[in-house]
């Protein structure tokens, strides 16, 4: 079964994907045209995976698997006022497709996942998991070139959370990750960047991202983004960047009043160590303002005039975070590996407002074997309210899956995750596993890979 996860698995999409880079020579200039090979970008949304490989032209799928999940968290509770952990056995239909086209002048990448469940002893939970990823870049001269960058979808469990097909991180989108329940969330997000080759070295870049979530629980909150931003890069021959950027974003919730403003600045670093290795590094700080409703004690006059102890006020706040990230890839023919980290700012989960979010992963996929696709991964996440006085959120995963092409376009497919959940300090604690074993069917030379 197809199972897509956020948590920071850059590249795994791709993971068929042959190294297509020669070796450059350090000193020598790169021109406007060579931009797309060059170091990913992290103030610009790029991913390493994506900056050195030569992606598949079309790869599409579809499947049937059945599954098991444990510890499904539903918004409610019980008869006791717990929140009661589901237990499914069910069937699932999957699908998707993954593209990337270059014309003279335009890359298009398109990305849809999608599954359809049905459990046939709780078929209350029914639903749909899909996600579409849309990335187009026009390059209207050698100096000027125009990126747009979409991402949109709806899922009902938390493990089908959104990946962006290795294209752009999940953060630069502000795409939902790390929600507490499964409900059914609806999102959108879409940016757009220009970028100015003033010289073969130097080049500027303005964009703009403006995003969407919206959960169907009146218990949660969505959220409504906006962002702007502007970078300057120098680039270092061929196989290195240095560069600085700023940032605005500011965030208003469904639900409530008020919200956030985050200004954040940083400086940015990118490199081919090897043929196959890149890094990519950004380090800088974000200013949090915000605005919301808190609960205050009247002064004892006054609650005897009115009869309250309590009132509820405008409370603004101002606090000063850490704003950085990094990613290391090593991509081979048959095999690629990623590390990724990032301290910053989040939207939220739906029960966290504004958040200070850290997270890593670690991933690893592999090839070589003939007729066989295996693939690792493990992440690691923790969410800090910055405005609400509520305890981390932390939580932990790992996975593993394995393809066997069967021949003719026909591939079996088994795949097991596990993840820990700690909420609010131990106030609420489980862990989830989920399993599936199916059979695909996608037509190429190389066995499937859909992680």
């Amino acid at each position: 079964m197809l199972l897509v996860r956020t948590a920071l698995f850059l590249g795994c999409a791709i993971g068929l994907m042959a190294q297509s880079d020669s070796a450059q020579d350090d000193a020598a200039p790169a021109s406007p045209d060579e931009a797309y090979s060059g170091p990913a970008i992290l103030s610009r949304g790029q991913t390493p995976g994506t900056q050195s490989v030569a992606p598949i032209a079309f790869r599409p799928y579809i499947g049937v698997s059945g599954d098991y999940t444990s510890g499904l968290v539903p918004v409610a509770v019980n008869s006791s006022g717990q929140i009661p952990l589901t237990d499914a056995y069910g069937v699932a239909v999957n699908l998707g497709a993954y593209t990337h086209r270059t014309g003279k002048h335009t890359t298009i990448t398109l990305g849809y996942t999608a599954n359809f469940q049905h459990y046939p002893k709780d078929s209350h939970i029914d639903d749909t998991n899909q996600f579409l990823s849309l990335t187009i870049a026009h390059r209207f001269s050698r100096h000027v070139t125009f990126t747009l960058s979409n991402g949109a979808g709806i899922y009902s469990q938390n493990s089908f959370l959104p990946s962006t097909q290795g294209v752009l991180s999940p953060n630069y989108l502000q795409l939902p990750q790390n929600d507490i329940f499964d409900g059914r969330t609806i999102f959108l997000s879409t940016a757009g960047d220009l970028t100015y080759y003033m010289t073969p070295r130097l080049s500027f870049n303005l964009g703009g991202e403006g995003n969407l979530v919206r959960r169907s629980s009146s218990a949660l909150y969505g959220v409504t983004g906006a962002t702007a931003h502007g970078d300057v890069q120098y680039r270092f021959g061929r196989n290195s960047i240095l560069g600085a950027d700023y940032r605005f974003s500011n965030f208003t919730y469904t639900k409530g009043f008020g919200g956030s403003d985050i200004h954040s600045v940083g400086l940015n670093y990118s490199a081919k160590v090897t043929r196959h290795v890149q890094v990519s590094m950004r380090v800088g700080g974000a200013r949090v303002e915000s605005l919301g409703l808190a609960q205050v004690q009247l002064d004892p006059a006054v609650a005897a005039l009115l009869g309250e102890s309590v009132s509820i006020q405008a409370a603004y706040s101002l606090h000063y975070v850490p704003d950085m990230s990094a990613s290391l890839t090593d991509s081979f023919r048959h095999s690629h590996f990623g590390l990724t980290y990032s301290d910053g700012v989040s939207p939220g989960n739906g029960v966290y407002l504004a958040s200070r979010r850290e997270g890593g992963g670690a991933s690893y996929s592999y090839t070589g074997i003939h007729y066989w696709n295996f693939a690792v991964n493990a992440t690691y996440a923790r969410m800090n309210a910055i405005v609400q006085t509520l305890g981390a959120y932390t939580s932990y995963g790992a996975g593993a899956g394995v393809t066997r092409e069967l021949g003719k376009g026909l591939h079996a497919v088994l795949r097991l995750d596990a993840g820990h959940y700690d909420v609010a300090g131990n106030s609420f604690l489980h862990t989830q596993y989920r399993a599936s074993v199916g059979l695909f069917f996608s037509p190429g030379d190389v066995p499937l890979a859909l992680w």
